[in-house]
């Protein structure tokens, strides 16, 4: 039977590395002798590959699979033929990322991010689908993530492949069971049904952070999928989009008549609910490969454009009537802004009489309350009319973490569901000739950048004027005068935003409405997630009005140079050298100016980088790819 060491050859194809190791299969990189293109060799254990049956099945899934050639299908490039003493099949080799490696790197997903990688999985299934092949092992662990941000399924055809009914020959159930779909758990006849309700779960566990159906043995697993027993996507995951759960809802039907009828209209519902909220898949913060770079930056840059979205349409709700729909929205964003003291005076307006002196808290909890036994009847406002969802906010934003994401591992198709990080990059080639100027990354437009750097400030200035009417007989006013989008904070506490002005605005917008502050001593933070955290305290005597003005310090840029470039070029930023990149391969920029350009030598070779627009707290890298 055949064993393989790194150096030895399998046909036409040089062994190079052990890549994973599954139940069924050993995955290595290879590189192919006349062409020289690296791929993924498959390899059947021994056991598996004796059997004869096995052999067949193989070879008439291999042919079935290799036809199936799709963007967002893993390709079979060559298969050992049926009559072949050992079974192995070769693949193009993948460059990224696992969507398993990126949950536990990063945890859960916004919404918005698992929904675009949801349509690119339909779109890999209904043409796999419409082909007669059914994958029956949609997993984490078998969605790959390319670096430049195409989604790929993996290990087309290998569980039915593999299977005899649904039993290995140890006795073992063949597949991932909290994945599959009752049908397939009690093992009827299958379509491709089957792998929308796999979908389902794997989108669930990409927003919540856990599978659907869970249990302490395989067997509990298997009796909760088929009786259904799970928690709603909006109860583990309440700064989800409601709409984005209603499909998810739709995918883990047990009936499959109840599910979408095909992939592209589970693709047509995970797109309504981007729409909804006025977000199109151009977006810079949709961009998978922008993502995959700077997860914490895209959430961000996600909150910013949901906050006032669904504070404009819960207002449109409220003055059509609906004050349920607009309860569900000021439910999301308060789960993204827990003290918006806008969204809380709206609630309490809604549901408290006016001379009552109840705080909103208990509001906030009665609304979230009605929430959750929408949830508990099954999303009925969403899901109960129609198949497509219905209008309600579809994504969601993480809180900002802003420690730069090391640059993502390979990780390759595993021939069984097991997939392995590689310790070693994948290069990524691009030709450079001469001095060349190297493709310039996409980069978030994010919309809270600070318009200035500045750590100094003025001292407060007490402004010798009466407070606005509002303000409390007890209290000051006060203004803060700044020139960059911000969340205010008193004493730790959110007490208002000011976003979305100009400079030559935000004076007159902020001294028109200040800030009633109790008379005494506080503390005064502002944020800005691509900003340093400017604070200062003050205090404030009853019926002043207090000016302070501030400037916020924009974060450090976090420049990584592309994992592929020779440890032993040399490489300058500006005019400023550096040394070689073996010394520095990570480093920090003070807000480094558009335009500004890395040049590495390599010996007779240079490379030119031009960095492209960043953002404070940003990570990119420089070059984007790199020729051998």
């Amino acid at each position: 039977m055949l064993f393989l060491v790194i150096g030895s050859l399998i046909d036409k194809y040089e062994v190079l590395q052990k890549l994973g190791e599954g139940a069924t299969a050993t995955v290595y990189r290879g590189r192919h002798l006349a062409i020289g293109n690296d791929v993924a060799i498959k390899v059947l254990h021994p056991h598996l590959s004796a059997s004869k049956r096995y052999r067949e099945r193989f070879n008439r899934e291999a042919r079935a699979v290799g036809r199936l050639s799709h963007p967002n299908i893993v390709s079979i490039l060559d298969y050992s033929g049926q009559s072949a003493d050992d079974c192995y099949i070769v693949t193009e080799l993948v460059d990224g990322v696992t969507l398993l490696g990126l949950l536990q790197e990063h945890g859960t997903l916004p919404s918005e991010v698992a929904a675009v990688i949801g349509m690119e999985l339909c779109g890999a299934l209904g043409f796999a689908h419409t082909a007669q092949v059914i994958h029956r092992d949609i997993k984490p662990e078998n969605v790959m993530i390319r670096r430049d941000g195409k989604i790929k399924l993996m290990d087309f055809g290998v569980a039915r492949v593999l299977d005899e009914g649904s039993i290995t020959l140890d006795g073992s159930l063949l597949g991932s069971p909290a994945y599959m779909s009752p049908q397939q758990a009690q093992d009827q006849p299958l379509d491709g049904r089957s792998d929308l309700f796999s979908l389902g779960t794997v989108l669930f566990h990409a927003v919540t952070g856990h599978v659907p159906f869970s249990g302490g043995n395989t067997s509990v697993i298997l009796k909760n999928i088929i009786d259904g027993n799970r928690p709603d996507v909006l109860e583990l995951a309440p700064g989800a989009s409601p709409a984005f759960a209603a499909v998810v809802d739709t995918l883990l039907q047990g009936r499959p008549d109840d599910r979408y009828a095909n992939a592209d209209a589970a693709r047509a519902a995970l797109l309504a609910t981007l729409t909804e909220v006025e977000l199109t898949l151009d977006h810079p913060a949709l961009q998978v490969a922008q993502y995959l770079l700077n997860p914490e930056g895209c959430a961000a840059a996600i909150r910013a454009h949901l906050e006032p979205v669904l504070l404009r349409k819960g207002k449109e709700r409220l003055a059509a009537g609906d004050h349920l729909g607009a309860l569900q929205l000021f439910n999301r964003l308060l789960a993204l802004d827990e003290n918006n003291a806008e969204v809380l005076s709206l609630i309490q307006a809604l549901h408290q009489p006016a001379s009552s002196a109840e705080p909103p808290r208990r509001w906030v909890a009665l609304g979230a309350c009605a929430l959750a036994l929408i949830g508990a009847l099954g999303v009925w406002g969403l899901s109960a009319l129609d198949a497509s969802p219905a209008s309600s906010p579809a994504v969601e934003a993480a809180a900002l973490d802003e420690s730069p994401m090391p640059t993502a591992p390979t990780v390759v198709a595993d021939a069984s569901g097991a997939t392995s990080p590689s310790a070693q990059p994948v290069t990524a080639a691009v030709s450079v000739a001469g001095p060349a100027s190297v493709p310039r990354p996409r980069a978030v437009n994010l919309p809270l950048a600070p318009s200035s750097v500045t750590a100094a400030v003025a001292p407060p200035v007490s402004v010798p004027a009466a407070p606005s009417a509002g303000v409390a007989p007890s209290a000051g006013a006060l203004i803060i005068r700044q020139d960059a989008p911000v969340d205010v904070y008193i004493d730790g506490k959110m007490v208002g935003s000011q976003h979305n002005r100009t400079p030559s605005t935000d004076w007159v917008a902020i001294a028109r409405s200040p800030l009633s502050v109790p008379a005494g001593r506080h503390t005064v933070t502002l944020k800005n997630p691509y900003a340093e955290d400017w604070q200062q305290e003050f205090e404030i005597s009853a019926g002043q009005t207090l000016e302070i003005p501030a400037r916020l310090e924009r974060k450090k840029v976090t420049v990584v140079i592309h994992p592929d470039m020779p440890g032993d070029c040399t490489y300058s930023v500006g005019t400023i050298p550096y040394g070689p990149v073996a010394k520095l391969g990570q480093f920090e920029l003070p807000d480094p100016p558009p335009g500004t350009q890395m040049v590495f030598l390599c010996g007779s070779r240079k490379i030119v980088a031009t960095l492209p627009p960043t953002h404070g707290g940003e990570t990119i890298i420089v070059p984007v790819s790199v020729a051998p």
